[in-house]
């Protein structure tokens, strides 16, 4: 019955996407063609939301196609091309909402400096402007708002939710069991506030990020770090008073902002060259043949095991089947693996290390961590190969968790109860219904402690150390990438060019050769590739189409997200990261 509906529905969604496409023929027809670029002018990029890692598979349908959302990697190509494109006099950014790590940012921000380095002005025109937006707009040599906005620039926060109250008002128990003081995932559900040892953990990670918010904006705007603190405890500022402490050149509207740009480059005001038109040039580029191709293997989400679980998960069956193809395909000389994971399920980890680590012994291969790679996420990059961080990107996180809830207490409230027959003394240790035994516990105490011992042995051996040097930077605690005590756990804190960098020198490319990024797995059309596969088509072009509404729209649910991760919905011991964190 569910594949005859599904049936039905595809057929109604294909139906609909054909009048489409021939809706957009005919009108391109109708139209002549589309209007042609301008033969120079500005580059106009606007960054909003949420930034990936690997980029959207193509979709022939061009509004479809410029809705995609931008990653990293297209960023940082597209102002490297466009830094060297005679045709491009200058930028136009226009930013707010950024909804991304500070990895991201930090990348971001160095490719619009290296932009900047062309002799090409960058102005950065905001839109109600978080601190990540500014982080990224103090780059530019010229920013401005309109009079009427805010800069929500006031220093930064880091702060858990806690559903203990929750769950006991439903009559839900949660049970964790944990390796490492600090893989105080479980607190979320078993405490109403912050251990000291979670103080003391995001603490930290808090001093880390905001050290680099406020270096980052001093040095764009020439001030001091000291300065720039000041100021802070003074925010958020309305746009007048941003303009009065010169964090802001000038207040305008958007159309005033490209005017500026359009004298200052010498063009017209509407020689405005879409970035999401210039993104085709990028996107063509990954398909040409080249004698040095490197892949961009981007690891993406919470580790699962299994195959085609969707959007935001590194499925570790077909990861796994990545790596093979990758290890066998004699296009690619190198391989640059991007990590942005907080880890998952324990075994799916190891898995993807041991797939990770056959590569490595064929093409070498570098590490690049994005915003987050912690718990499974670190333990997947401990290959033996260098690795390279942001001074924000969250890692560590080595230990073990084990949750379960115990519904009892909600069946009872709700009058369902349960019988049932075994064979087999332990048979009923994973029951939901009542409470862990002290068998199941000493049996599940056994299988974390190994898994934590594993955990250490693979991240010793991986970053050439004794246990005895690992372990005191375990004990579940996440670090940022900056901290000092921490700098054993990576190489070298830099980019994507440094990686690069590193790669090109371990591949022994010929000094001549310009090595080439590619994303893979390669990119596929998203609409033969959904049409082969009815439960691809309802996840991915459903929300694309307006048909569903993503439930982590809403920040309030967001909230929730940690706590119905479908990692821990799974149970099992998990080398997960004990929280979300999000410093904004």
């Amino acid at each position: 019955m569910k594949k005859f509906l599904l049936g039905i529905l595809c057929g109604f969604v294909f139906a609909a996407v054909a009048l489409v496409i021939v809706g957009f023929a005919v009108a391109r027809l109708a139209g002549g063609g589309e209007a042609d670029e301008p033969s120079e002018g500005f580059l106009q990029l606007r960054l909003e939301g949420a930034i990936a890692e690997h980029p959207a598979d193509e979709i022939p349908i061009p509004w479809l196609n410029s809705q995609m959302p931008w990653t990293v990697i297209e960023v940082k190509q597209i102002l490297e091309r466009a830094a060297t494109d005679n045709k491009i006099k200058g930028l136009f950014l226009e930013i707010g909402g950024a909804d991304f790590g500070w990895g991201k940012a930090a990348e971001i921000r160095a490719a619009l400096a290296a932009f900047r380095k062309s002799g090409k002005p960058v102005h950065a025109f905001l839109r109600q402007p978080n601190a990540r937006d500014y982080f990224l707009s103090s780059a530019c040599d010229r920013i401005s708002m309109v009079e009427e906005d805010l800069l929500d620039l006031k220093g930064l926060r880091v702060e858990r939710t806690y559903f203990k109250n929750t769950l006991d008002k439903l009559g839900v128990e949660m049970e964790i069991l944990h390796a490492g003081k600090y893989k105080d995932f479980g607190d979320s559900f078993t405490k109403t506030s912050m251990s000291p040892e979670s103080r003391e953990s995001l603490g930290a990670i808090l001093n880390g990020i905001y050290g680099v918010l406020v270096n980052g904006i001093a040095q764009g705007r020439k001030r001091s770090p000291a300065e720039i603190e000041k100021l802070m405890d003074d925010g958020p500022f309305l746009a007048k008073a941003a303009l009065r402490e010169k964090l802001i050149d000038a207040l305008e509207y958007d159309s005033a902002a490209r005017a500026k740009l359009a004298e200052k480059t010498h063009v017209a005001s509407t020689a405005a060259i879409s970035a999401r038109e210039y993104r085709k040039k990028i996107r063509h580029q990954w398909q040409r043949d080249s004698d040095a191709k490197v892949a961009f293997l981007v690891a993406e989400g919470d580790i699962l095991r299994g195959s085609e679980l969707g959007e935001g998960v590194i499925a570790s069956r077909d990861f796994i089947h990545h790596v093979s193809e990758l290890k066998k395909d004699p296009e690619f000389k190198a391989v640059l693996l991007r990590i942005d994971s907080p880890g998952g399920d324990a075994i799916a980890s190891d898995e993807l290390l041991a797939a990770l680590r056959d590569l490595s012994k064929v093409k070498p291969l570098v590490v690049s961590m994005s915003d987050v790679a912690a718990s499974g996420g670190y333990y997947m990059a401990v290959t033996g190969d260098p690795i390279f961080a942001y001074p924000g990107t969250i890692t560590g996180s080595i230990g073990v968790v084990y949750g379960r809830p115990n519904l009892k207490g909600l069946y009872d409230k709700i009058g369902l109860t349960k019988d049932g027959m075994q064979k087999g003394k332990n048979a009923d240790l994973d029951v939901e219904y009542r409470p862990l035994s002290d068998t199941a516990r000493r049996k599940l105490r056994e299988g974390i402690d190994e898994s934590y011992s594993t955990f250490l042995s693979r991240v010793a051996d991986g970053r050439k150390a004794k246990v005895s040097d690992i372990e005191p930077l375990a004990q579940g605690r996440a670090w940022v990438a900056s901290d000092p005590t921490a700098k054993r756990l990576t190489d070298q804190i830099g980019g994507i060019d440094a990686a690069l960098q590193e790669l090109i020198k371990r591949a022994k490319l010929p000094a001549e050769a310009k090595p080439e990024l590619i994303p893979y797995p390669p990119l596929e059309n998203a609409i033969s590739k959904l049409f082969t596969d009815e439960e691809h088509l309802l996840s991915s072009l459903g929300p694309t189409l307006g048909l569903a509404q993503p439930p982590w729209a809403n920040p309030i649910a967001r909230n929730l997200k940690p706590a119905l991760r479908p990692a821990l919905l799974r149970g099992g011991m998990l080398r997960w990261m004990p929280y979300q964190i999000d410093v904004r």
